[in-house]
């Protein structure tokens, strides 16, 4: 993993800020082997249809990240 890649930078920043302000509404990190693959976990609000269920998803960051959008 090259740390002077700009991409790799910021989602090392990114994990580390996620790390530093903690959720218990939610959880977003890279996969070990990818760091550009992250999967995230969302509680469902409460008071709406969503409430008690955790929703899963992937967001997948492109080489140029942070200046193209994730998927």
């Amino acid at each position: 993993m090259n740390h002077r890649n700009t991409a790799i930078k910021r989602i090392l920043a990114d994990v580390k800020e996620l790390q530093k302000h903690p959720s218990s509404r939610y959880y977003a990190g890279p996969l070990e082997e990818n760091m550009f693959e992250w999967h995230f976990t969302i509680r469902g609000p409460e008071d709406t249809p969503f409430a008690g269920g955790v929703y899963h998803g992937r967001i997948l960051l492109p080489a140029e990240y942070p200046f193209k959008p994730p998927n």
